[in-house]
């Protein structure tokens, strides 16, 4: 069978960032690919956005077997404290929205994914820098130290979700806040393409509380300081991958 595999990353992106949001963008013979994430400050939580496009046509310099294929990741994490008097479950609905094309369902090289969760602000620090290996994103997409994720902080309540063909996708995730308790809430969005795919969730990652009144919103510990939100682009990565053809025997 033909299988995509992706191989030496290229990080040719641009990436701006400013108090309320963050963008970056990345483009080259192979695809391009961009994301986009800002913050609403009704909910105080962090909207999400990415998109990806694979060049099907692309020829790469040497007979090779390359093909294309670009992927856009973007994460945020936003510090809260409750302030009610007595316990109150805190509920996070997310939802995602995002449109394929061509049709190729089933394909999980072509993909959009989303992660979320609610963690312990002991234990963690938000990195700018892509290249620290710091594990910014580890409480997000992790539930157990591993490679790259020496320590984590306690996670509360966590949740991921793939898309393979155009659609919606929800989960909420829940966790009984006790008064005065601080917390983080930390989501990853993710769209990966392969051979002339396009995955575009630009349509929206969207996240809700259940009830925020009773939620302060203060900023994430992190290294070094930046503004006010925090919210992180990872690199942006254009990937050439090879197309491998295996015989049965």
């Amino acid at each position: 069978m033909s299988r995509c595999n992706p191989v030496n990353p290229t990080l040719n992106g641009s990436t701006t960032r400013w108090q309320s949001g963050a963008s970056s963008s990345a483009s080259s013979p192979r695809g391009e690919a961009w994301s986009l994430a800002t913050a609403d400050a009704g909910a105080y939580l962090p909207i999400l956005k990415t998109y990806a496009a694979s060049n099907a046509d692309y020829v790469p310099d040497a007979p090779n077997g390359e093909t294309s294929m670009a992927d856009a990741n973007i994460w945020g994490v936003q510090g809260y404290r409750y302030s009610g008097a007595t316990p109150f479950e805190l509920t996070v609905s997310v939802t995602l929205d995002s449109q394929f094309s061509p049709a190729v369902a089933g394909a999980g090289y072509n993909h959009s994914f989303f992660a979320v969760s609610l963690f312990d602000v002991e234990g963690y620090a938000f990195d700018y820098n892509q290249n620290a290996a710091s594990g910014s994103t580890c409480p997000i997409l992790r539930t157990a130290t591993g490679p790259g994720c020496a320590s984590l902080p306690a996670i509360f309540a966590r949740d991921q979700k793939f898309l393979y063909d155009t659609g919606s996708v929800t989960t909420t995730v829940s966790y009984l806040l006790n008064p005065g308790q601080a917390f983080y809430v930390g989501a990853y969005l993710d769209a990966n393409v392969c051979c002339g795919g396009v995955v575009d969730s630009s349509h929206t990652l969207t996240m809700r509380f259940n009830d925020a009144t009773m939620l302060d919103s203060f900023a994430v510990t992190m290294v070094p300081e930046p503004g006010q939100w925090a919210l992180m682009l990872s690199g942006l990565a254009l990937l050439a991958v090879v197309s491998r053809r295996r015989g049965s025997r």
